[in-house]
């Protein structure tokens, strides 16, 4: 596999890449620094937004200029052309938590969780239903990451990253999560686990946090199937764009050159 530098900025957290193939835009958020970009990848121009709080997580609408998204205390939406952001769920969060990583679960109700910045074990994971009530799926967790489905919908991946696990459970829309197991033990791997997407053939990419690595795994028998070093410690999240990889990464505590850009990985 190839990593190369694809978008040169320098977030100091860089997360929550998505790719909308209909208007040809990717989308990422810079969490700390409170910032939104959206990038054309037709005129490969950038556009920043800064925002009074920060979007932690982006979900792809039906309307080009208009996505759902996480803000710091719930969920809410995002105006592409107003450049606005509204809170329309807010959460009753610890003093000491705020929102991160989240996606649409099949049947297209936000699912996303919390992160502790104390590393404290409040941070808890949850669903956002289609008629705006709200489950509470886990908690006492401490940093709410990665979340995929398998392609039937009926099983649901999730990481906290402190565990070095991927965790797996059966899911329904509208039922609580159940059978709780380890789907990818990380114990020996370098670095945290943070966001995870799935590829084409099923297999996962999990972005190594303090790691300066992407590992690709087989959800179905744990087994590891790729390494992927990188130049920079922190990659982030990363995402499937066409045939290749988006990755975001993280400049804070990382000096290295390009830290906190978007790399490329074509494999």
């Amino acid at each position: 596999m190839t990593v190369s530098l694809f978008i040169d900025v320098s977030c100091k957290t860089g997360e929550s890449p998505v790719y909308d193939e209909k208007t040809k835009r990717f989308y990422f958020v810079d969490i700390p620094n409170q910032l939104f970009f959206s990038y054309d990848l037709t005129t490969e121009a950038l556009k920043p937004y800064q925002l009074p709080s920060a979007i932690t997580s982006i979900a792809l609408t039906d309307a080009p200029d208009f996505l759902r998204v996480t803000s710091a205390h719930g969920f809410g939406t995002f105006d592409l052309k107003e450049g606005h952001l509204s809170l329309e769920t807010k959460l009753t969060l610890p003093d000491s938590d705020r929102m991160n990583d989240g996606k649409l679960d099949p049947s297209g109700q936000y699912v996303a969780g919390s992160i502790n910045e104390e590393d404290g074990e409040t941070a808890s994971l949850y669903r956002l239903r289609h008629d705006g009530s709200v489950d509470v799926l886990l908690e006492n967790l401490t940093n709410s990451n990665g979340l995929v489905w398998s392609d039937d919908g009926k099983t649901f991946y999730h990481i906290d990253t402190p565990t070095k696990k991927v965790y797996a459970f059966d899911y329904a829309a509208d039922q609580p999560l159940t059978n709780r197991r380890v789907a990818i033990d990380l114990e020996e791997e370098d670095g945290f686990p943070d966001g995870m997407t799935k590829d084409t053939d099923g297999h996962v990419f999990i972005a190594h946090y303090a790691g300066s690595c992407l590992t690709r795994w087989n959800l179905e028998t744990g087994e590891k199937l790729d390494h992927v070093e990188f130049p920079v410690s922190n990659p982030t999240c990363p995402i499937l764009y066409e045939d290749r990889l988006l990755v975001t990464t993280a400049a804070d505590g990382d000096d290295s050159e390009h830290a906190g850009a978007v790399f490329e990985v074509t494999y």
